[in-house]
């Protein structure tokens, strides 16, 4: 949807973004369809979030799904995303909520989809790390994720051992998903211009997950070792976890107790985690 037809259906319906909700509409049609050119979306059950006034959706309806869900929290929208045209081999829906709040895999079922979806969305910057986390929960339904975040974000995940950027979250979105950056995008491609970059990432999970309870330390793990992110792993971990427990861990793992939490890879965090469960911590 290019910028004089977005802004005119916004100044049609006398609605403009909104700064609490982390709104930024995406005018450039050329950045929606390199969103979609990476995975085909043809037959495919798609889910989308926060559609707002549909730049995404007009393109994700041409690449035509067999189903296509729209997640949208604004009232505002919905009469606008019910007038799109969609290709007679596509269902359409749309839920008014908060994404949030809902689980996608059983709003779906209530549509009597139980395949693996594809979600696609150019999250509000505000929230959307936090749903990234949160969808980590219904993994095993989630056949890809294409979204739009802020570039730093975005950097944060795809972040390696030893650089800046590595972290918590990271180490996270690492050990459920092969993540990579698709292409970066400048504020100007949006209304209104945000203040920072965007990047748009690409989420596969892995094959095999590691089990909920392993997830669960893991984030324990990386939460006290991060939380005093510039003190070597003995000041933190070594004084949080019982002694045995952490000597097993550094003498199983191979892991210098002086070196600080981003010098230690994420299989290491994912490997520490392992055998945490089992003790349960």
């Amino acid at each position: 949807m290019e910028f004089k037809r977005l802004k005119a259906i916004l100044e049609k319906h006398n609605l403009w973004a909104k700064k609490s909700l982390g709104q930024h509409f995406l005018h450039d049609e050329s950045i929606c369809h390199q969103m979609v050119r990476h995975i085909s979306l043809k037959e495919q059950t798609v889910v989308e979030i926060g559609p707002g006034p549909g730049s995404l959706t007009d393109i994700l309806l041409k690449t035509e799904p067999a189903f296509l869900l729209l997640i949208e929290k604004d009232q505002r929208f919905i009469e606008i995303l019910k007038e799109f045209e969609c290709p007679n081999n596509t269902e359409f829906k749309i839920e008014q909520a908060d994404a949030l709040n809902v689980c996608i895999s059983e709003l779906l079922a209530n549509h009597g989809k139980s395949e693996p979806y594809h979600i696609v969305a150019n999250l509000p910057y505000n929230v959307g790390t936090e749903l990234l986390v949160r969808w980590i929960k219904d993994i095993g339904h989630i056949a890809s994720i294409t979204v739009m975040l802020q570039k730093e974000v975005v950097d944060r995940m795809i972040a390696k051992a030893g650089t800046k950027d590595y972290g918590r979250l990271s180490i996270i979105m690492q050990s459920c998903f092969d993540v990579q950056e698709v292409f970066q995008i400048s504020p100007e491609a949006f209304i209104p211009p945000p203040k920072v970059w965007s990047s748009v990432a690409y989420l596969k999970p892995h094959a095999k997950q590691p089990e909920p309870i392993v997830l669960r330390a893991l984030e324990r793990l990386t939460n006290i070792a991060f939380s005093q992110r510039r003190k070597m792993l003995r000041a933190s971990l070594g004084k949080i976890l019982p002694l045995t427990l952490w000597q097993n861990l550094c003498a199983t793992l191979e892991i210098d107790e002086t070196k600080r939490p981003e010098e230690i890879d994420t299989a290491t965090f994912l490997g520490m985690a392992q055998i945490c469960s089992k003790e349960k911590i």
